[in-house]
């Protein structure tokens, strides 16, 4: 059987969301209660019903202006909230969750509070306002309805709804009551007709759940992204930003509302109350807002990139096959540009079939075995005579002069968008990353997917997904950027990527 402690321990939802307050005093009370009422049979609809009249008697006790009255408001006030605690803690232990519970549970707060500020209007009423002649009549409603209306009910629906959206990226779906306005919308249409009653509390609560939905829109467009490809990353960034603001939401619920509501009725001062209400709580209201709408914002980008390299980034937009004979024709090289082709086929072959390139090779040293290889080819082909070998260190000489020219280029390209996610994504040789280390591309990708390392080589369009992966998006907010049609292009849009056709003769958009 459970200890006292244990049962205490399960009544917390989580230690990110419990208020220190809670913890030590109205918690374990409140299961006393409940452990009491548990075994006199009592249900815990009743104990709700109990905490509206404490309330709705706290509310009366505070309209007189002598402190007795008001001590009396305070203990009814506190007992309400230990019911409150209570019906939870036992529907939790016995399951005797309903749909009526559910309602009452919600109602029963808006009635206390409700009878709260008719209290203060109408001690207000006759009473002068603070430096004035006059006293409040009309100005305590005012203040009562902004208080109330404007600041209160706003504060707690949003505190609630950040509360339950940690608690559902810290628990999951089951440790929290993160409903949304779809889901309730969908429950009340298909109730029937004469289930009046559940459908006029589904009615109100799916729009109570839109009203935290509209005021929430960067949350709104983050979950529906989050919720559809879920990274781990992401979730742990949401829950570190999202934890601080957890004390803003204790902050603006019951128990710093109600101690400053009791200290402004026993000085005889109700109207500080309210204005409390105005300024201090509707201030941190609008800072936990605009961090946690910050917090989605920054979480959710609307585009990533996947670049190509070879032929991308070196060359802007020209194949190396192209690149590499464009050499050949300058430095006249005695060959044909079929003779050229076939070598150049060949020594592609020869190096993705044989590890000749090696992790640390530079560009230079693998532009350097790349052409002598395929001197050697035509030589040995007989296609060629063996007197071509002089050309070899003019060829890498004009070529890496080229790759020097246009990397900087792209470079300076990519440094123009710092905060925008990128990865690249490349077939290569297995030292990618010192090739980028050697132009300075360092910093410029969160990610670097090289297919000698990864297993899996262009135009399988899995290579590519794990760049999407990487950045942490959807298939259709990345763009892929690359030289060919075959290997970039046609698999990124297979997986549903936007796609940029980087090429000399044709620049567009596919």
């Amino acid at each position: 059987m459970a200890t006292f402690r244990e049962l205490l321990q399960l009544s917390f939802k989580s230690e990110d969301t419990e208020e220190w307050l809670d913890v030590h005093f109205t918690r374990p009370i409140g299961l006393v209660f409940a452990l009491l009422w548990n075994r006199l049979g009592i249900h815990p609809n009743a104990i709700t019903i109990l905490s509206i009249f404490l309330g709705i008697g706290a509310g009366w006790m505070f309209h007189f202006t002598d402190w007795l009255h008001n001590l009396y408001g305070v203990i009814l006030l506190m007992l309400a909230n230990f019911c409150d605690s209570t019906d939870g803690q036992m529907a939790r232990l016995t399951g005797k969750k309903t749909l009526v519970g559910r309602v009452l549970d919600g109602f029963s707060g808006d009635l206390w509070f409700a009878a709260i500020y008719i209290a203060i209007i109408v001690r207000l009423w006759h009473q002068p306002v603070p430096g004035l002649s006059f006293s409040w009549g009309i100005g305590a409603v005012l203040l009562a309805v902004v208080a109330s209306l404007g600041c209160h009910a706003p504060q707690c629906a949003l505190a609630d709804y950040y509360r339950q959206i940690h608690l559902y990226f810290l628990l999951g779906k089951t440790g929290s009551e993160l409903d949304s306005y779809r889901q309730q919308r969908a429950i009340y249409e298909q109730l029937p007709k004469r289930a009046l009653f559940s459908r006029v509390f589904y009615y109100n609560y799916a729009n109570y759940c839109r009203s935290q939905e509209r005021r929430t829109p960067c949350f709104q467009q983050f979950f529906a992204r989050w919720h559809q490809q879920p990274p781990a990353t992401v979730r742990e960034q949401f829950l570190q930003g999202s934890r601080p603001l957890m004390k803003y939401t204790n902050l603006l619920t019951f128990n710093t509302r109600a101690i400053t509501l009791y200290v402004a009725c026993l000085l005889d001062c109700p109207w500080v109350y309210p204005l409390m209400e105005i300024t201090v709580f509707q201030a941190m209201y609008v800072y936990m807002h605009r961090t946690h709408e910050s917090l989605c914002r920054s979480l959710t980008p609307h585009q990533g990139f996947i670049f190509d390299y070879g032929g991308t980034l070196d060359t802007g937009g020209v194949h190396w096959c192209s690149v590499i004979w464009q050499a050949y024709e300058r430095l006249q090289v005695p060959v044909t540009s079929s003779q050229f082709r076939e070598a150049y086929v060949a020594v592609e072959r020869q190096l993705g079939a044989q590890p000749l390139v090696q992790p640390d090779f530079t560009f230079r040293q693998t532009l350097d075995l790349k052409v002598r290889l395929q001197l050697e080819y035509l030589i040995q082909q007989g296609l060629a005579p063996s007197a071509m070998a002089q050309y070899h260190d003019a060829i890498v000489d004009d070529l890496y002069a080229l790759a020097q020219r246009e990397t900087a280029h792209s470079l300076a390209v990519l440094r123009q968008l710092p905060d925008v996610p990128k990865v690249l994504v490349s077939n290569f040789y297995g030292n990618l990353s010192v090739v980028l280390h050697e132009f300075g591309f360092d910093g410029c990708f969160q990610q670097v997917i090289e297919s000698a390392r990864v297993g899996i080589r262009k135009p399988d369009p899995q290579i590519f997904q794990l760049g999407i992966s990487a950045l942490g998006m959807l298939p259709q907010e990345v763009t892929v950027v690359g030289d060919s049609l075959e290997n970039d292009i046609l698999p990124a849009r297979q997986l549903g990527c936007r796609a940029v056709w980087l090429n000399k003769r044709i620049n567009k958009e596919i």
